[in-house]
C-alpha cells in the first residue's frame, strides 16, 4: 500500500493516509523532546526538572 492523498475541491493536499509502518517509523520521528527542552537540555529527569520549577511558583499567602 503506497500513501493515499486527499484534495480538497481546489486540488490542494488536505491529508494524507499512511501505511502502518510507515507511520511508526514517522512517528518516532516527529517529536523529540531534547530539541526543545531549552535550558534544561541536559537534564536526566526532566519531569522533576519541571515540579521544581512549578514549587517556585506556588505560594501561599
Amino acid at each position: 500500500m503506497s500513501n493515499i492523498y486527499i484534495y480538497d475541491e481546489h486540488g490542494r493536499i488536505k491529508g494524507v493516509i499512511v501505511p502502518p509502518e510507515l507511520w511508526e517509523k514517522l512517528k518516532g520521528e516527529l517529536f523529540e523532546p531534547s530539541r526543545y527542552r531549552g535550558i534544561y537540555k541536559g537534564r536526566k529527569d526532566l519531569e522533576r526538572s519541571l515540579r521544581e520549577l512549578r514549587d517556585e511558583w506556588e505560594r501561599v499567602f
